[in-house]
């Protein structure tokens, strides 16, 4: 394990509507077919501190945000569904989740698929990058679709509400720069830069599992098994392209090293295939 003795969470990887998009923008080497490329949320409870969200997908809100130009070329470039049954709120029901129980939301970045839900949980404190919020918070218009950042999805008391992952007790895991955000290393934000300014993944232990979500630092479980970057189709979606190669390749290094550790992507469903098989 990465990290041992770590208090044990419960986790549920939930699966948030999708896009389509073509697989060779994910993966070099990969087709020119549409795929779908699911967005995964976690949704992790700790016996002291309660419900702890990472991400939260899309939502209706998504689509009102979308309706009008610039805005609506960034659904139009990639066709979201959002069945009726993966809308967040309905899922957290059912777990028995009221919005008001989740008390804190990590936000890997601000792309619009991964805080599409931020509305629907007034409440909640946000853990974020503080570069990845002011980023955010700095774009409008067309300069801001192209970033794929929705302003209307960010709360108007995103300020306020922000608990900067920085401001956190910091802890080094093999290697990597990591934030205890409960303080008994529970859970731990862990530094993946280079998709988005302040990009977070998140590593905890749950079931006898070690698992480290790292948000868009891989697209695919192939990208970090294999080595395989997104496409260069893809590099003006990243912040900074180089920083993007390097941590998939320490994603890929610490796959290697770790075999017990569980790295799931924010859009792969054999990463959310393998977490139930073993759940």
């Amino acid at each position: 394990m990465l990290l041992t003795d770590q208090p044990e969470v419960t986790f549920h990887w939930l699966r948030v509507g999708h896009c389509k998009g073509p697989e060779a923008m994910a993966r070099q080497g990969g087709r020119l077919r549409l795929i779908e490329f699911p967005s995964y949320v976690g949704a992790l409870h700790h016996p002291r501190h309660g419900w702890t969200l990472f991400d939260t997908g899309y939502s209706q809100h998504f689509f009102d945000a979308t309706r009008r130009l610039p805005e609506w070329l960034y659904r139009s470039t990639l066709p979201v569904t959002l069945p009726e049954a993966e809308h967040l709120p309905r899922q957290l029901a059912a777990l028995d989740i009221d919005p008001a129980d989740v008390r804190r939301i990590v936000v890997s970045h601000f792309h619009g698929d991964h805080v599409g839900g931020l509305l629907d949980h007034p409440r909640a404190r946000i853990v974020a990058g503080a570069s990845g919020a002011e980023h955010a918070l700095s774009l409008r218009g067309l300069t801001a679709t192209r970033h794929a950042i929705l302003p209307a999805l960010l709360p108007d008391d995103l300020r306020e509400r922000l608990d900067p992952v920085e401001s956190f007790a910091r802890a080094d895991v093999a290697g990597l720069t990591a934030w205890d955000l409960l303080g008994d290393r529970s859970l731990l934000a862990v530094d993946l830069p280079g998709h988005m300014p302040g990009h977070l993944g998140l590593l905890f232990t749950s079931g006898g599992r070690q698992v480290l979500l790292v948000g868009d630092a891989a697209w695919t479980t192939r990208s970090y098994k294999d080595l395989k970057p997104p496409s260069r189709l893809a590099k003006n979606v990243m912040h900074d392209w180089p920083t993007t190669l390097s941590t998939l390749a320490a994603l890929h290094a610490l796959d290697a090293a770790h075999p017990d550790l569980l790295i799931l992507p924010a859009h792969c469903p054999e990463g959310h295939a393998a977490w139930y098989a073993g759940a």
